[in-house]
């Protein structure tokens, strides 16, 4: 997967019920947030759903998550839909390491079989992003973002969100011999939702004023941490769009949800386990 770093040992239990009986469970759960979150909203919405960050080429217990996530992504898909209809909009993003051009004809072929049968998020209408494009593309906006740039305090070599009140002690990237910050997660991350910024201005022409609800999934714990570090970073530096974000490490192998939630207005996150 991408964006892994050592992270200390977690303990989970194996699931005492199958997997449809566990995802009916979670997918309730939910489905009552994401609708919570989508009637508080007078504006235009759009769900984005980060399907999943995937390296390639995939570890086995990775691809178990990524075919169960995306048949659970796209249940989820189907009841916002059929409660919302054409109120709501929705857009699926995928998260690729590795991508290059040796490995596109393998990709294409797994994610060909990921997503057969899938009605709601098809992969005719996935948004595919490059890790690496956007590690580069991070690098850039740090260059040319004055209020990104200053976010950051430097401290043993990491750069962090200079906020008071930010509660994650998590470096967003490395600090060279020359200063400059080398992207890590959370800037990637911040650069993902600068990305499909464009792609909701597109998705929700000719609507000018509009909000997004951000709905991310993370199979390891330390992918959900740094993603709601780069939902921090993007909302206190970027006015493009205004989201509200929704983070989950979801794996039904460890009987595990973590969801972590706030409104677009607030800085605390929220969590429901």
């Amino acid at each position: 997967m991408g964006c892994q770093i050592n992270n200390e040992k977690r303990e989970y239990q194996a699931p005492t019920v199958d997997f449809d009986t566990w995802s009916d469970e979670k997918l309730s759960i939910i489905k009552t947030l994401i609708n919570q979150k989508i009637d508080a909203i007078s504006k235009p919405t759009l769900v984005i759903f980060e399907i999943g960050h995937f390296m390639l080429p995939s570890k086995e217990e990775n691809l178990d998550w990524a075919f169960k996530n995306i048949t659970f992504a796209d249940a989820l898909a189907q009841k916002i839909i059929k409660k919302y209809k054409k109120r709501v909009k929705l857009l699926a993003t995928l998260l690729i390491n590795n991508l290059d051009s040796d490995q596109e004809k393998a990709s294409q072929k797994l994610l060909e079989e990921m997503f057969e049968g899938k009605k709601y998020i098809p992969l005719k209408s996935l948004k595919i992003l490059s890790e690496r494009n956007l590690k580069n593309r991070a690098y850039k906006a740090l260059k040319k973002n004055a209020a990104l740039a200053d976010s950051f305090i430097h401290i043993d070599g990491k750069a962090y969100m200079k906020d008071e009140d930010y509660q994650h002690d998590l470096a967003a990237g490395f600090v060279d011999e020359h200063g400059s910050i080398i992207p890590r997660c959370g800037l990637i991350l911040t650069s993902f939702l600068d990305k499909i910024a464009e792609f909701s201005r597109i998705r929700m022409h000719p609507k000018k004023e509009y909000e997004v609800i951000f709905v991310s999934f993370s199979q390891e714990y330390h992918e959900y941490e740094r993603v709601k570090l780069g939902v921090d970073i993007y909302s206190s530096t970027h006015k493009d769009i205004t989201i509200t974000p929704i983070v989950m490490h979801w794996g039904y192998a460890i009987d595990q949800c973590h969801i972590s939630h706030r409104n677009s207005d607030e800085k605390k996150w929220s969590t429901l386990d």
